[in-house]
Parts: C-alpha cells; structure tokens; sequence
C-alpha cells in the first residue's frame, strides 16, 4: 500500500478509500454479496493500517458472496418490518436490500435467502469519503436510507441517515457485524476485549463458552486459547453513557482497535469462532411515517506499546 496515497479510487467494482497508513475497501451495491441479510449500501470489505489487514471472513478461508465479512450491518435481524403483518406470497422490505418475498407461516429467518426485489442504489465519491444511497419507493414501506463512510486520519466514520417515507412504523434495530481478525491471526491469550460498562454474568448461563476458553474480569473478556468452536453471548454487557463502545487488543501486533457509537445500545453481543471475533453494538430504530432518524459509528486504530 502506498502510504502517501490519498483519496476515493474505483477498481473492479470496488471503491477504495486511502488516507496514509489506513486503506478501506467497499463494495459496490450490486457486486460481491448479493444476500439477503446484510446491508447492500456501504459494504465495508476490508480496513488495512499499515498494510496489516484487521478483517476477515465469516468462514475461514472462504470467499464465498454469500458470508459475511469486513464490517458489513443488517438492519431487522429480528424485527423485520411488515413481515408478520403481510401474507405468505406478498413482499416485505429489508433495509439496505430490497422487498424480500414471505414464502409461508414460519417466523422470518435472517439466515434464510429469500427471493428479492432489489431497491435503488446510488453511489456518490469524493475525497476522502464515499456516499451511499438505497431508496425504496413502494408507498406502503417507502423509505430512504443515506450511509456516509469517511476515513480519518486513525480509522473511518458512518454516518447514517433513514428517512421514513412510507405509511409504516418502522420499528427494527441496525448493527454491525463486525468480522474482526487483526493480522489474520486467531485468537489467543494475546486476544483481549474491553466491552460496555459491565460484564453481565446473569447472561452466562445462556451463552456459548467451548472449554471455558472465554475468561470475563469487569468489562474486560480474554482468551485463554483458541476456541474449537463458536462461542456467542447476547445482552453480554451492561450499558450507560459511558459504555458506548468496545475495543480490540492484539498485544502482539501492538494494535488497538474500537467502536463507539452516539446512542446508548438497546443490547451488545458477542459472536465469534478460532479465527474471527464479532462484538456488536446495537441501535434501536423507532420511526413513524414523516420521521428521520441519525446516528454515527467511529471505528479508530491505535498503535500501543
């Protein structure tokens, strides 16, 4: 990577934002990941500082277009609008993706590939920064969502707007599922993750901890090995003004890297297996028809000693 290099470039259907040391990688809407699960708009494939990656995959060693990876969000993954209320047959929206077809009675399932209707996509460059757009003009559901991702000089923003154009309560979540793996390396006792305020050790019983190997102190998680399995902990921590983030250490990479949010999340989880780690800050979504809704992610890096 040419550390001097600087601006919004176009390759291959994929964007590429440099600024010094950090490189970002997007996604067009239409290209790579075409599921029905993750957003399309801002498809975050990969962020390098110093030409170390800090991404992976969501199986190891696949490039599959069907997985997630990078730093790619989903909105509804267990409210999605307007399904319960319409029929098997009929259409409901996904935000970011498009009308996704009900096939039957069953409760939705974000893991499932529904059949899509794809939205309206726009792309707009500039600088230092790139411009996404998805525009849903059913009258019933209508909306417009706008995601800005800026570089800074230690990491990028996204900011978010979602207008409720429709005749719809919108009442869903976003987060991102952040596919995190600095250096590519699995996780060890070199691994150590700071969360929220608090620990919640009442959500223990209720998660998934193979051998152990997680070990929680405050609001602090490390590992004490590589996990032979998956391992997931929902409503893991306790959150207040203070606790709007989360950080990465890689002691032997001597890397630091974080999220905080501007809004208080309604929940964090942790997800992750040996090679990929996911922690999650959620935003609860309430919008009535005529209101719009804002809020902002900051993703850093920090080199430590």
């Amino acid at each position: 990577m040419n550390e001097h290099k600087s601006g919004a470039f176009q390759f291959n259907n994929m964007i590429e934002l440099f600024n010094g040391h950090i490189k970002l990688s997007i996604e067009e809407p239409h290209e790579g990941y075409v599921g029905t699960r993750f957003d399309w708009t801002g498809k975050v494939v990969q962020l390098w500082w110093k030409n170390t990656p800090l991404c992976s995959t969501e199986l190891a060693g696949s490039n599959s277009f069907m997985q997630g990876k990078g730093f790619f969000n989903e909105f509804g993954i267990s409210e999605a609008i307007g399904y319960d209320s319409c029929q098997p047959g009929d259409y409901f929206p996904k935000i970011g993706v498009g009308l996704l077809k009900k096939e039957n009675a069953k409760p939705y399932d974000f893991f499932h590939q529904y059949d899509n209707l794809p939205f309206e996509f726009t792309t707009r460059m500039e600088n230092l920064s790139v411009t996404l757009a998805c525009i849903n003009r059913h009258p019933q559901s209508a909306f417009y969502l706008e995601k800005k991702i800026s570089l800074t000089d230690s990491g990028f923003i996204i900011d978010y707007q979602l207008e409720n154009r429709g005749h719809l309560v919108f009442s869903t979540n976003e987060y991102v599922h952040n596919f995190l793996s600095p250096g590519n390396r699995f996780l060890s006792k070199h691994t150590q993750l700071s969360i929220g305020d608090e620990i919640n050790a009442l959500s223990f019983s209720e998660g998934l901890n193979p051998g152990d190997c997680l070990s929680f102190s405050k609001n602090q998680i490390s590992w004490q090995c590589t996990p032979v399995s998956d391992f997931f902990f929902e409503n893991i921590a306790q959150v207040s003004g203070a606790g709007k983030h989360w950080t990465l250490l890689d002691k032997q990479l001597k890397l630091a890297l974080s999220e905080r949010v501007d809004f208080i999340p309604h929940k964090i989880n942790l997800w992750g297996r040996a090679h990929v780690l996911s922690p999650e800050l959620f935003k609860n979504i309430k919008l009535m028809p005529g209101e719009t809704d804002r809020w902002q992610r900051v993703f850093e890096i920090q080199e430590i000693e």
